[in-house]
């Protein structure tokens, strides 16, 4: 109850303006027993942030990615797991998008801390972790990591404008966007990229 009806207010106010107030009454618990597990409600909000990268983790773990060396492969299980588990924790989800854009200085260094390994990922990085990945020659995998990084960025924030997350609709049109990386970044198929 409280972890649900906490990652919806913090999902539909942001962390400045949810209130530990609000959160217990969205969750039907009092005030008091709130306080009790979390302190305070910068706590309870980075509790929240790693409850949901712990659920991720597992998500991943389940869906065979650790054993795949093929870069657009894992992308493909990561996205599968990603939307199933969207579809069994719909507020995780969300909260799981505002809390990676929060701006709130009482938070966001923790979040920046545990997000910036994803922004740093370099092509050599890449190349040893997906050996089986058949990549262009002449193609320069940092740039492309950073084009499907801030892509992927600016589609989740778009997403999240609409305020909720249809988990079908963003597997089946992120699958598109995979297939179009495949054949733009993949030996043998960038000929097939304006087909």
């Amino acid at each position: 109850m409280i972890i649900n009806g906490a990652m919806k207010c913090f999902s539909i106010h942001g962390y400045e303006k949810a209130s530990m107030a609000d959160i217990a009454k969205e969750a039907g618990v009092s005030k008091a027993l709130l306080f009790h597990y979390f302190e305070t409600k910068k706590k309870l909000f980075l509790y929240l942030w790693n409850l949901t990268a712990e659920k991720t983790r597992e998500s991943l773990v389940a869906s065979d990615v650790e054993g795949d060396k093929d870069f657009f492969s894992v992308m493909e299980k990561g996205l599968k797991a990603k939307m199933d588990l969207a579809r069994s924790w719909p507020w995780m989800a969300i909260f799981a998008v505002k809390a990676w854009y929060e701006d709130d200085p009482e938070v966001s260094p923790d979040i920046t801390k545990s997000t910036d390994p994803y922004a740093k990922v370099t092509g050599e990085t890449l190349r040893l972790l997906y050996p089986d990945t058949d990549f262009r020659d002449d193609l320069d995998i940092g740039v492309m990591y950073k084009d499907m990084y801030y892509m992927s960025e600016g589609y989740l924030w778009h997403e999240m404008q609409r305020g909720k997350i249809d988990p079908n609709k963003m597997e089946e049109e992120y699958m598109a966007f995979i297939k179009l990386w495949r054949k733009a970044y993949l030996k043998g198929e960038k000929n097939e990229v304006c087909n």
